[in-house]
């Protein structure tokens, strides 16, 4: 599972894909960015 995070509002969304646009504020599939920190919780 992937973190996308939108470059616009920074809504994070956990999806496998990309989305097609920001579910928070509509912004372009284009702004949102994967967030490789963010996915990293195994120890």
């Amino acid at each position: 599972m992937a973190v996308w995070k939108c470059a616009e509002c920074g809504n994070v969304v956990e999806a496998r894909c990309k989305p097609g646009k920001c579910q928070a504020c509509g912004a372009a599939k284009d702004r949102l960015i994967k967030d490789e920190s963010a996915g990293k919780k195994k120890a």
